[in-house]
């Protein structure tokens, strides 16, 4: 297993749990080809999804990018201000009106005000879990965490629906991510790649290239070598999907064009500080270039939203500057080159925070899994409005209560997967991909 993959807790954040966000990556290594990739190699499933009938309702290719916010960010301090409430709620920030007529949001996200018209607030969304693994999992994959059965991400299902195109991996980490965002119960297959931080000065994506001492003749024997085997043993299961794994990662370190999506360096200056030079503004940035290059779902993730103290300086000085010029830049560039309408953009983090303001030295606000907001732009859903309120204080849903089932239901119907469709376990046991979930009728 490759040592890089242990630096990743680097840019995560430690919760107050005591423990940092785990790498669900699942890291696998393919010695006996001489590469280190992660489980892309053994994509064998997403590999032959696309000669697989697209499941009913699939009428759409849209893909995702997913802006997740480790730690769970304050609804009061972003996209639900209450200005008319008691300083204890309110808190010191103040809230601005945006280009959609009615919204406001707070006052430090100017960039993201003027892009109101291309996105949608969800304010009333509401679940029970104030645990951060638990809460995580929970907004990753629409179900409740159990002891007997992992569940899969929506990456996970997108790669598993629509798997791989031009050579790319069809599910992307950058910078981390949280629980929930493995492929569960469908397998190492449909693991996300983990394309580490595009800020690095030298950034190079792990494992992309040749590792040492393979030559591209050597790798072309080797190649040669497993399609012997493969003729020796046709009826052999084993060697033919070892040959379709190979094949797959050989296109990928071989092929100039696959590579060129993660060069970021390829783009101009002016477009990378329109973004941000930092890890999440990058992150946007990639991820912008990965889908327009193929790749289905992509997730970024800013840590450091576990507020329990110093909350207004940390989302005053660098938290909500950073995801102002980040999300807006990727919004307004999306829109620019014509992907909005075929990429769904989600910020969410695992839950909401306190409506009341904590009475800690420096004071914060702590879990509060009874309210949060969640943004979500493009993938043809419509922009420009609210979708529910919180009461007077924030502390739960007014009217139109939102359940993350119903979060799920919706991402599912803009990637044009039907909500209500069924996998089954390894033990027969069938799940549906929206755990009852109901479709969020006013985004489309």
């Amino acid at each position: 297993m490759d040592q890089e993959f242990a630096k990743i807790g680097s840019f995560l954040d430690q919760t107050c749990d005591g423990v940092t966000r785990r790498d669900l990556l699942k890291v696998g290594s393919v010695g006996f080809l001489g590469l280190g990739l992660t489980e892309f190699l053994a994509l064998k499933a997403a590999a032959q999804a696309p000669d697989k009938p697209k499941s009913k309702g699939a009428s759409r290719d849209v893909s995702v990018i997913l802006l997740w916010m480790g730690g769970g960010p304050s609804h009061v301090d972003t996209f639900d201000p209450k200005p008319e409430a008691p300083m204890e709620i309110r808190g010191s920030f103040g809230a601005i009106k945006t280009k959609a007529p009615g919204m406001r949001i707070c006052e430090h996200l100017p960039k993201l005000a003027a892009e109101a018209d291309k996105f949608s607030i969800l304010r009333s969304v509401s679940h029970g879990d104030g645990a951060h693994e638990r809460a995580q999992h929970y907004m990753n994959t629409g179900y409740l965490p159990i002891p007997t059965l992992e569940f899969p991400s929506y990456g996970a299902v997108l790669a598993k629906e629509r798997g791989i195109q031009n050579n790319l991996p069809p599910y992307v980490t950058l910078l981390g991510g949280g629980d929930g965002m493995s492929s569960g119960f469908l397998g190492g297959s449909f693991n996300p790649f983990n394309a580490g931080n595009p800020n690095d000065g030298n950034y190079k994506v792990p494992d992309l290239g040749l590792p040492a001492g393979v030559t591209r003749a050597r790798l072309d024997r080797r190649r040669a070598l497993l399609g012997t085997l493969d003729t020796l043993a046709r009826n052999n299961d084993a060697v033919k999907s070892m040959d379709t794994f190979f094949n797959h990662a050989y296109k990928l370190v071989t092929s100039a064009d696959s590579q060129k999506a993660f060069e970021i360096g390829q783009e101009p200056n002016a477009i990378r500080d329109l973004y941000g030079r930092n890890p999440f503004g990058q992150g946007c940035l990639m991820a912008r270039r990965l889908v327009a290059s193929g790749v289905r779902f992509v997730t970024v993730t800013q840590g450091g939203w576990d507020t329990h103290e110093n909350n207004f300086q940390s989302l005053r000085g660098s938290l909500l500057p950073t995801i102002d010029q980040g999300m807006s830049a990727l919004i307004a560039d999306l829109n620019q080159q014509g992907m909005l309408d075929t990429t769904l953009v989600v910020w969410m983090g695992e839950f909401g925070r306190t409506p009341e303001i904590n009475k800690n030295a420096n004071p914060g606000r702590d879990h509060w899994p009874n309210a949060m907001s969640v943004v979500m732009a493009g993938g043809g859903t419509r922009g420009g409005q609210v979708v529910g309120q919180t009461d007077e204080k924030a502390m739960g849903p007014k009217d139109r209560p939102i359940h993350v089932e119903d979060l799920a239901a919706t991402i599912y119907h803009a990637l044009g997967i039907d909500p209500e469709k069924e996998y089954l376990t390894s033990s027969g046991r069938p799940v549906r991909l929206a755990n009852e979930g109901k479709v969020i009728r006013e985004l489309f």
